[in-house]
């Protein structure tokens, strides 16, 4: 059975999120320069028609100041509002001192242009600095402005729509990148639980090899003391040398192949016996069933000699039934079925849990990354997931003793 942290992250995730923007929206988005330009643009029409009119309406032809200073405004204005994004108190600072000028000046100033600059502070900078700037544009207001009530109400209004805009660009971009670090220490966690798990491998591997050298030298040395009183015998036992210096070659050109490179290990050398095989099996099992799982084992055709891919085998079992034992809702039936009669090998653990939510988990999150590195030590494939009855299913394939990935 598969570690169910990751189907509880999965349905962790599956929350109401907003639907992703359309692709006006996306295209709008990614072309900032061309929004503020047609803003700009926009401006400078309105400024522009505002320049004209509002004289023309009151009967004033006289061209200087009360049509050629706001359209010098206009002009102005509508270059600082293509910065809005980058400076937004520049533009401000620019925006207002034009619209003063030209109150000053007797001339029609219109109101957009301090509105958008305003808006632009509360949205790209801060709150802080867009409350800032509506009081000190309603206190000059106060002074210069006869409807200055009216005015100060719109400029309250581009305040709040800044302030409601703002908050919300600022809230989606905090979650971004909070989902951006979680992705990183996701992928962090598990860069480091594989490279523990090839450690552990390791020091398993370190184990076989240790075994292999040192039944080396006992026949090495069985060898040289029979050599003149029974040559049969040692001729045998140069043969078996041969037989375990192959294994214990191929084993090393494995592990060199799953880790990269070479590694030190400068622990101190494992008892002389080799880790658990599929001897060890039987004994794996009835301790699983003297815990309360109903385990079972079928076995086909003759079990591989090789002692890595055993201990791989029995390790993957391990890891499985572990698995099964912590999370199987009322289990009635726990099947390990080894399947040696063809190739690849094949090794599947299968348990008739209830469905429902999954357990919380309770290991470290890498039992599947266990697996997944054994197997693939040995050019093979894993397939975890629930089976069609509520259980779970672990399959694993593995080239028969590994040939072709000795590396």
């Amino acid at each position: 059975m598969s570690e169910p942290v990751a189907v509880s992250e999965a349905k962790a995730l599956a929350v109401d999120l907003p639907r992703p923007a359309g692709a006006m929206r996306r295209y709008w988005g990614s072309h900032p320069w061309l929004v503020d330009s047609l803003l700009a643009a926009g401006y400078l029409a309105v400024g522009a028609l505002w320049a004209v009119i509002t004289p023309l309406s009151s009967g004033d032809w006289s061209p200087i100041a009360p049509i050629l200073v706001p359209l010098v405004g206009a002009v102005v204005s509508a270059v600082a509002l293509l910065f809005r994004r980058h400076q937004p108190w520049v533009v401000f600072g620019i925006i207002g001192i034009v619209a003063l000028v030209s109150h000053l000046l007797d001339a029609p100033a219109e109101p957009f242009g301090v509105g958008l600059a305003l808006y632009a502070l509360f949205v790209y900078r801060s709150n802080r600095s867009g409350w800032i700037a509506f009081g000190v544009t309603a206190i000059v207001s106060l002074f210069f402005l006869p409807a200055s009530v009216l005015f100060i109400v719109g400029m309250l209004v581009a305040a709040l729509l800044g302030v409601t805009v703002g908050d919300r660009r600022r809230y989606i971009g905090a979650i971004v990148e909070r989902a951006n670090q979680l992705a990183r220490e996701r992928d962090q966690q598990a860069r480091l639980a594989t490279l523990a798990e090839r450690a552990r491998i390791t020091r398993e591997m370190h184990d076989v090899v240790a075994h292999s050298v040192s039944v080396m030298v006992s026949l090495a040395d069985g060898a040289g003391a029979l050599a003149e009183k029974d040559p049969q015998r040692s001729r045998e036992a140069i043969r078996e040398i041969g037989d375990v210096g192959r294994q214990s070659l191929v084993e090393m050109r494995q592990l060199m192949g799953a880790l990269g490179d070479e590694t030190a290990d400068g622990e101190a050398q494992s008892p002389l016996r080799p880790n658990p095989g599929l001897g060890e099996l039987p004994g794996l099992l009835e301790s699983f069933r003297a815990a309360g799982l109903p385990v079972a084992m079928r076995t086909q055709g003759t079990p591989p000699e090789q002692a890595g891919l055993q201990n791989a085998i029995y390790r993957i079992v391990q890891e499985s039934l572990t698995n099964a034992l912590r999370y199987a809702r009322e289990p009635r039936h726990v099947l390990v079925a080894l399947d040696f009669t063809e190739e690849p090998l094949t090794l599947e653990v299968t348990d008739d849990g209830r469905a429902g939510p999954p357990a919380e988990s309770v290991g470290s999150g890498s039992g599947l990354v266990g697996i997944r590195e054994r197997v693939r030590l040995y050019g093979g494939t894993v397939d975890a997931g629930p089976a069609g009855d509520g259980g779970w299913r672990v399959r694993v394939e593995i080239p028969n003793e590994g040939r072709g990935h000795g590396g």
